[in-house]
């Protein structure tokens, strides 16, 4: 009988040590898990805070063009801001944050239709604007907010700068 009883106490011991190895095996990988999350969240509040602060930085650069042109619409402002924007990578045009591309469009119709600015400065602002993308994401400035979508919204709306 105590035979049998060692036998039992052996075989609970074995079984607990095996589900011990187990719970010791989540609770050494869950810190990991944990801090990867943790990580995770972090570098994406980063990331948004970044390019906020990129994308508010772009903003105030272009109302400072914008103001530029309006008030001296002149080659030289003109030269300016395609040089600017010749060091630009990229130019957001987000439907939550509209406000840099409605100001950038600003100051190319400004460019544009000044009597001031010469033709080679014009092309020069048109190609920086279009590599950038600025004249194709015309398009959303009338749109809603994201999440409502419609097939025929606004497909013939930048062909007038061709």
């Amino acid at each position: 009988m105590v035979y049998t009883f060692a036998f039992g106490e052996e075989v609970y011991i074995d079984s607990t040590g095996m589900g011990d190895s187990l719970f010791e095996g989540m609770f050494s990988i869950f810190p990991i898990v944990v801090i990867s999350i943790i990580a995770l969240i972090v570098f994406a509040v980063m990331a948004g805070i970044r390019n906020q602060v990129k994308t508010n930085s772009l903003l105030k650069d272009m109302q400072q063009f914008a103001s530029d042109l309006a008030d001296h619409p002149s080659d030289e402002s003109a030269n300016r801001l395609a040089d600017y924007l010749r060091d630009v990578t990229s130019f957001p045009v987000e439907r939550t944050q509209m406000e840099p591309f409605r100001v950038a469009l600003g100051s190319y119709q400004l460019v544009m239709e000044s009597p001031h600015v010469h033709e080679e400065t014009k092309e020069r602002i048109d190609r920086q604007y279009k590599r950038l993308g600025i004249l194709d994401g015309e398009k959303f400035a009338d749109e809603p907010a994201p999440r409502r979508r419609s097939s025929s919204h606004h497909h013939d709306h930048h062909d007038h700068h061709m």
